[in-house]
């Protein structure tokens, strides 16, 4: 067993040591090497007023997308499950996937910096492979996982309602983006 003073001598050792983030300079930085990258988690919950469309020609009208909301869509527990039996609650959506039971932490955009088989450096965009790793999932039986967004507003023909529309869920996604320089 561990002992009470054992303990106290190993925290009072611990709270001692103190740790300062200094700021680098440009040649320290230059010549620092280490994980080339970065990745993005972006939660975002918004209310738009109106996107629209209008046409420039004579007889021209408008379309337009009113009272757009950005959420995570889960209105009641029954719309978000955790999979643990209970249920998400309602506000920003969390456009990366974190499932930590399964050691799985995914960004929504990964940054790297890549070689080229030219040699040269390239920058690349990478979205999560939510489509593997569903694959995986439910071939071990487990429920496929989503990107808790939904994008939802009205629609409308010049002022003529044509209903809503609403997108959610977004469950089969991959794919990266490659930007160069010349």
């Amino acid at each position: 067993m561990f002992n009470r003073s054992a303990l106290t001598a190993l925290l009072l050792c611990a709270s001692s040591a103190s740790y300062a983030l200094t700021p680098m300079t440009d040649q320290e930085l230059a010549n620092t090497t280490g994980q080339a990258g970065i990745s993005l988690r972006i939660d975002v919950q918004a209310q738009i007023g109106r996107i629209e469309y209008r046409d420039t020609d004579a007889n021209g009208g408008t379309v337009s997308l009113r009272n757009v909301k950005i959420d995570n869509g889960c209105l009641t527990v029954a719309d978000c499950p955790n999979g643990q039996g209970g249920g998400i609650a309602f506000g920003a959506a969390k456009l990366g996937l974190s499932l930590p039971f399964f050691g799985v932490e995914l960004p929504t955009l990964k940054v790297d910096v890549v070689q080229t088989s030219g040699g040269d450096s390239a920058i690349q965009l990478t979205l999560p492979d939510l489509t593997t790793i569903n694959q995986q999932m439910i071939a071990n039986g487990l429920p496929a996982q989503r990107i808790r967004v939904r994008v939802a507003g009205d629609l409308y023909v010049g002022n003529n309602s044509l209903g809503s529309v609403e997108i959610r869920d977004i469950t089969d996604i991959r794919g990266e983006i490659r930007i160069r320089g010349h």
